[in-house]
């Protein structure tokens, strides 16, 4: 599951570091993304795995808070498929549409804990 969450991430994260304008527009945000990202090794144990999970959910909370207004452009598809690997990829020629960004953080964040219980 985490690994979804990090693929997850960096689509967002594509969508918004597109360069120019918008992106220093964003650098804020952008940051933060970067940094969920930071742990590109596979987890040593459950504890690790929690303990990043826990940290993960935190970043994507403070995250939400300081996107408020921001909208991003997703795949049009259920929020259930956000995850699937045939939904994030742009290539597939799915159509696409705004989405409040702090929701999708709000989303992702919520799942994750609940996955901590």
């Amino acid at each position: 599951m985490l690994n979804e969450v990090y693929d997850t991430v960096e689509a967002i994260l594509e969508g918004l570091d597109t360069g120019g304008e918008s992106s220093r527009a964003y650098a804020e945000e952008i940051k933060m993304l970067k940094e969920i990202l930071g742990y590109p090794d596979p987890a040593a144990d459950a504890l690790d795995e929690a303990m990043r999970r826990y940290q993960i959910a935190r970043k994507l909370e403070r995250l939400a808070i300081e996107a408020q207004d921001v909208t991003v452009a997703l795949p049009a598809v259920p929020v259930t498929r956000w995850l699937d690997a045939t939904s994030t990829n742009a290539a597939t020629g799915l159509p696409m549409e705004t989405c409040d960004l702090a929701r999708l953080l709000q989303v992702l964040c919520d799942t994750i804990r609940a996955e901590l219980n």
